[in-house]
């Protein structure tokens, strides 16, 4: 029954039926399609295998052809007259009957691709798109400019025509190859299909001018990964911003091609590249050569292995808060940023530079970049740098001034310097966090809502728990921390000496932290009167709309006499505290500074001028990665208090009538 090298493509069991057919029932039938086009009716699985009877339709044999129409859910077929045999055995008839079919667009796509589209006259005017082996898609061509413009009803697909490299007419419908990006779907598809009615209409009379014409890229392998990216930045000497690229993965190899002009622009292992991941997408890319910012969607670089890249490891980039990258150089005058290896943007003269400050970056995937600000003349500028880049300038910058003062600077002065820095490292550890609480107190004023007051106490008692385990590990460490400083240093000289007065620092950091403990004590207590608000943010809302009138009394006294006793804490008992350190300190180093002055002088000023350059360093940076305050900053803050602290006693604010 079939003939040579015929075989069945296609078969269905039900979603079809025939009408003039009398003594044949379809109930037990199957309809099927062969690769020659034509279409078998007959049992189940029985094709090819001696039957009593079926029905053929043979395409080649007969004129007719299959009336389709195209629409949301798939292809109805409904021919009125197809000329069918009827075989019983030896016997046959024909017979003009009409079928009707109804295919969905994964059924006639499977089709399609076998047979091609001649055996469907399609004859409305809806159109399928099918981009390579995505899902087909409805729609209907509009006319425009320079483009085939696809209206799928609820998107608009574009398909330039300068980026056809070749096309080829079919019975229904034209195939255009090349590459096209599509936004929607965020891909690159190289072969795109319109099969439908009068589509011809849509093609331009110039088609073969415009695509001989057209600029190319060619073949790439199938198995090549191509994406769209987006490219901001110089390569080799030349500028691009946002310039719409093409990203190649072929092999080892990564190439990037200008779009429009379809024009390699690099191209390069990918062992030369590496990289500064933003995250969604957003990368610095680095060669060696050629640094630039590549905007791509995030499943298309996984694709590509951008993520296999490795990071960037030298010093070489950074980059400004915009995320621009630059090629930074620091020689013994000067500090140079460059937007390629032969574009300088600026030269900062070392001399001029009168503050370096350092703020932690936030974003995780920059743990080892740093907000960098250089203050220059009467300008500044802030740069993101690698970390250990920024604290070597700061330091280079730093070790300037201090070789400047290594001649003039007594040893005196430059001890008091160094006590001057424990000091600073001393208040800062045991008073700038809880000092920086103050910003927790500012939440509250005379106006604050219910709302207001609840956040405020979850994050006070949460703060003060935190503040009690750091201060019980500081005191702990901080006598021992200083002990080692200078045992190491006295044992790297050759010299036995007594530091019995560092080691009594512990006895004086425990006292202060009994101190501090039961004031942050105080203040817990007095919030744990309404402990019943303690409680998750998600649960909060609700559980105050609940408070009965005495409740609501209760959180709105216990919340502003948590918040007095923070202030009062920090105002007040604080100064107190952080003169009582500053005093202690300097005296203890005092009672040392006998065992420096048996060294050479030389040899101790450079000793501790490399200490104070850490310290200094250490002020430079910001608190927490969260925070743009300089540990600085807060050391002044509380060095003001301070001394605002012993204002207030020289004033007549404390005065009781004595010896003035």
């Amino acid at each position: 029954m079939f003939k040579l090298g015929e075989k069945v493509i296609f078969n269905m069991k039900s979603g079809y039926s025939l009408t003039g057919l009398d003594n044949f029932s379809l109930d037990d039938k199957c309809l099927q399609l062969t690769n020659l086009g034509n279409i078998y009716v007959s049992k189940v699985d029985y094709l090819g295998k001696d039957i009593e009877e079926y029905l053929v339709y043979e395409h080649k044999d007969c004129t007719g052809i299959l009336n389709s129409e195209i629409d949301l859910d798939g292809i109805n077929i409904f021919t009125d007259s197809l000329n069918f045999k009827f075989v019983r055995g030896e016997f046959e008839t024909e017979l003009d009957l009409s079928l009707i079919m109804i295919l969905d667009l994964e059924e006639f796509i499977h089709i399609k691709d076998i047979l091609g589209d001649s055996i469907f006259n399609f004859i409305n005017d809806n159109i399928i798109l099918k981009m390579d082996d995505s899902s087909p898609i409805i729609g209907n061509i509009e006319k425009a400019q320079n483009r085939f413009l696809f209206n799928s009803g609820r998107y608009r697909y574009e398909f330039i025509l300068s980026d056809i490299e070749s096309y080829r007419l079919l019975d229904n419908g034209v195939e255009i190859r090349g590459y096209f990006y599509v936004d929607k779907e965020s891909k690159v598809f190289r072969r795109v299909e319109f099969t439908g009615h009068n589509i011809d209409k849509f093609i331009p009379e110039n088609i073969d001018e415009i695509v001989n014409s057209n600029k190319k890229i060619g073949r790439i392998p199938n198995d090549d990964i191509i994406a769209f990216c987006k490219v901001s930045g110089t390569i080799r000497e030349k500028e691009y911003l946002l310039k719409s690229m093409f990203i190649i993965r072929h092999d080892d190899l990564l190439v990037l091609y200008e779009k429009k002009e379809k024009k390699e622009i690099l191209c390069e292992d990918c062992s030369n590249f590496s990289k500064i991941d933003f995250k969604n997408g957003n990368y610095i890319i680095f060669d060696e050569l050629n640094v630039f910012n590549l905007y791509i969607d995030e499943e298309n670089s996984r694709k590509i292995g951008l993520n296999k890249i490795n990071n960037i490891s030298g010093g070489i980039v950074g980059f400004t808060k915009e995320k621009r990258p630059f090629f930074i150089d620091i020689d013994d005058k000067a500090i140079n940023l460059y937007k390629s290896r032969e574009k300088k943007i600026l030269t900062i003269d070392k001399s001029t530079i009168s503050n370096i400050s350092i703020h932690e970056e936030s974003e995780s995937c920059l743990e080892s970049y740093v907000e960098t600000e250089i203050r220059f003349k009467d300008k500044f500028i802030r740069i993101i740098l690698k970390r250990n880049v920024a604290k070597e300038l700061s330091e280079n910058i730093f070790s300037e001034y201090q070789n400047s003062l290594l001649n003039t600077a007594s040893i005196q002065e430059v001890y008091e310097n160094w006590i001057k820095s424990i000091s600073d490292m001393v208040i800062y550890n045991f008073f700038g966090h809880i000092y920086d609480m103050d910003v927790v107190h500012k939440k509250i004023d005379k106006n604050s809502s219910l709302n207001d007051l609840v956040d405020v106490i979850n994050e006070l008692y949460n703060e003060i728990h935190i503040q009690m385990e750091n201060i019980d590990c500081i005191s702990v460490n901080m006598s021992e921390i200083l002990y080692n400083i200078e045992r190491r240093y006295f044992r790297s000289v050759g010299i036995e000496v007594d530091l019995q007065e560092i080691e009594k620092l512990e006895k004086f950091f425990f006292e202060i932290r009994n101190n501090i403990k039961i004031d942050l004590t105080d203040i817990a207590h007095c919030i744990e009167n309404i402990s019943y608000m303690l409680l998750p943010s998600s649960m909060r809302k609700s559980s105050i709309r609940m408070l009965k009138e005495s409740e609501v009394y209760r959180v709105d006294l216990f919340s502003r006499q948590a918040h007095k006793k923070l202030k009062h804490l920090i105002y007040n008992m604080l100064p107190h505290y952080i003169a009582k350190t500053i005093i202690k300190i300097f005296d203890t180093y005092k009672l040392i500074y006998k065992y420096y002055e048996t060294i050479d002088e030389i040899e101790v000023k450079e000793e501790l001028m490399e200490r104070i350059k850490s310290a200094h360093i250490f002020r430079q940076f910001t608190t927490n990665n969260n925070s743009t305050v300089l540990r600085k900053d807060i050391i002044d803050d509380l060095y003001s208090i301070t001394k605002f602290g012993s204002m207030k006693v020289d004033s007549e604010f404390y005065y009781t009538g004595g010896y003035r």
